[in-house]
């Protein structure tokens, strides 16, 4: 699918896990839907080490070839939730992934020389999760070319968190939550309404942990973003002031 013919100009990256392990579930995500429920599917596959190279190894397999077929994106975002910093950065180097992640609580000295340790072809993200303290987090955003955001939807908007991370030329990622899907249900308004409040910051990458991991509804879970992603677009965008804009400019080159 090319630019030229996306309905949704926000990227999804979707965990794979037990769910996502049947083929079924795996294509209809990539193929945006069963009879094209919905324009475009994911975009970037989640890959933990921490659930074993053999498996992470098999999924990222799957999901290249998969996605090869179709003439998709083929791109892996590689995570771990362990602690074995040595294997986990051997498998990246063999893998390579197009971006692969720390979390923020290695430490800034542990990002500036981790650079240096990895494949030219794969991006360094920080994983910034819920709690941990966001005053030097823009030391980090200049080592990283992605940023895993994990924080309070209020905290990013009351310390400007994506405009910071993007001033300093890195690209942040938000995390969605959607635990009704993983119940069973219907996501709620409220869900709905919080992830594309947040997404209005200017957020153009947003993710899917437990949702398409392990919930019954991996697919469903990846429409739902979809939707919401292309809604919070529109409120992002100003006709009006593309249109001052446009007009000011035509008198600065008078």
């Amino acid at each position: 699918m090319t630019d030229s013919e996306r309905h949704r100009l926000s990227l999804i990256i979707a965990t794979l896990g037990p769910s996502t392990d049947n083929e079924k579930e795996l294509i209809t995500m990539l193929m945006a839907g069963i009879a094209r429920q919905w324009t475009d599917g994911v975009d970037i596959a989640r890959v933990l080490h921490s659930d074993g190279e053999d498996l992470a190894r098999q999924r990222i397999d799957t999901f290249r070839e998969q996605s090869k077929k179709r003439n998709l994106s083929t791109s892996v975002y590689l995570d771990t939730d362990g602690s074995d910093m040595d294997s986990y950065l051997a498998f990246a180097n063999d893998v390579v992934p197009e971006i692969v992640t720390f979390d923020k609580s290695n430490g800034l000295d542990f990002f500036k020389s981790i650079k240096d340790k990895l494949n030219q072809e794969s991006k360094l993200c920080v994983r910034v999760k819920l709690g941990e303290s966001t005053e030097d987090l823009d030391d980090y955003f200049k080592e990283c070319d992605y940023s895993m955001i994990e924080l309070d939807s209020k905290v990013i908007h009351d310390e400007k968190i994506v405009k910071r991370s993007k001033d300093n030329g890195c690209e942040p990622i938000y995390l969605a939550l959607i635990p009704t899907l993983m119940s069973g249900q219907v996501q709620s308004r409220e869900e709905n309404f919080e992830i594309g409040h947040t997404l209005e910051e200017g957020f153009d990458l947003v993710a899917l942990y437990q949702e398409t991991a392990h919930g019954p509804y991996a697919a469903r879970s990846v429409k739902c973003i979809d939707e919401i992603s292309v809604e919070s677009e529109k409120l992002r965008v100003n006709p009006f002031q593309d249109t001052l804009d446009k007009f000011l400019s035509f008198f600065k080159k008078k």
